[in-house]
Order: structure tokens, then sequence, then C-alpha cells
């Protein structure tokens, strides 16, 4: 499939990714399933840092009407970032993600930074529906905590953008294939991210 993303409204996308970044966490209580995220996934902004943008080691999708974005935030990931990305990210997955426990059988959980936009008013989206599959196992969101108001309306005013921090499971490899399903459109694309995402960590000097 091709991707559209020329047509995306940039300027509501940008706004509402900044606004998330300044804005307090919810309370705990607005947390989705089984709130489960190890602190150890929480990135860290430190140094070095790469020079990629957040659309580069992110994965698109069109959907119908619906564009979605997903960003995987581990740390590994935003060290390719560049700084004021990588930063604002950072912040973003520790104001929104940091107050998530570990789930009750242990183990650390992957935080994602997830944004549905659409150029056609009314247009609706299901926050369940958005699932990852690796290593041939579906994974879907043990939670998902809302970051723009607009979220829980699930419809989307036009160029309007709705985002959202979703967490899975530890199962997930990041570091290999992973294909991001959303009802019956799949994108296979976040392999081909991961060596975009390797060659800059490789220039990013190192101190000895």
């Amino acid at each position: 499939m091709t991707n559209d993303f020329g047509r995306l409204p940039l300027a509501a996308g940008l706004w509402a990714i900044a606004a998330a970044a300044c804005a307090p966490a919810p309370p705990p209580g607005e947390a989705r399933g089984p709130a489960a995220v190890s602190q150890r996934t929480v990135p860290e902004a430190a140094q070095p840092s790469g020079s990629l943008r957040q659309d580069q080691i992110s994965v698109h999708m069109v959907a119908g009407a619906l564009r979605i974005e997903v960003t995987p935030l581990a740390s590994w990931v935003l060290e390719a970032a560049a700084p004021d990305t990588r930063d604002r990210l950072a912040r973003i997955a520790e104001a929104h993600g940091g107050t998530l426990a570990e789930p009750p059988g242990g183990g650390a959980l992957l935080l994602f930074l997830v944004s549905f936009s659409s150029a056609q008013p009314g247009t609706e989206f299901q926050p369940d529906d958005l699932h990852l599959v690796s290593r041939g196992l579906r994974e879907r969101p043990v939670a998902i905590r809302a970051i723009t108001p607009s979220w829980g309306s699930q419809r989307l005013e036009q160029q309007s953008t709705a985002v959202a921090l979703y967490a899975f499971g530890g199962e997930l490899d990041l570091a290999r294939e992973l294909t991001v399903v959303y009802r019956e459109v799949e994108d296979s694309s976040w392999a081909g991210k991961v060596a975009v995402i390797e060659a800059e960590r490789g220039r990013i000097p190192r101190q000895r």
C-alpha cells in the first residue's frame, strides 16, 4: 500500500505532539487495561544523539480516511533521533508512562506513541483495533493512556490529531521484524526502519 502522508494535517499533528510533551500526566485512574509499564522501558534523554526525524523512526499507515503513526519509544530507538525529537518523545514517555505500574507477573513493557489523524471531518477510529505482530504472535495493547482530549470521543475533527501512549508486552522484539495491524491493514516496514536507525546509531561518536 502506498502511504499518502504528504497530505497529512502536519500543523495540527505537530501541535498535538508538542502539547502532549508539555501536558501533565492524567490521573492513574485513566489508564486503560492492566496499566503496566516498567520504569526500565521509559527512555531517558541522554547524550549522545543522532539526527533522525520522528517520521524516520515511525511506522505510517493509511486505513481508509485514517492516517496512523506509530513511534516506538525504546531508548535505543530514541538515541538515533535528533536531540529535540529525542527529548520531546522522552518527556512524553516519562510524563504519561512513568506512573504506570509493573504488570502483576513482572517484566517490562514497551511504550509506543500512537496518533490518528484525518483530513475528513467525523472520521472514527477504534483504539483497541491497533495490534502488533512479532515473531508470529499478535500482541494487543495492555494499556492505553490518552494524551490529547479528543482521544476519548474516538472521532476526529477535520485536520485534527488524536494521540495516546500504548503499552505492549515485553515479548515484542523491536530489533527484528514487526508488523503493525489496524483492522485489515498491515504494515511491515519496521524492519527497514531498524536498518536506518542502526546505521544512524553507528555514526554517533562514542566516549571512550
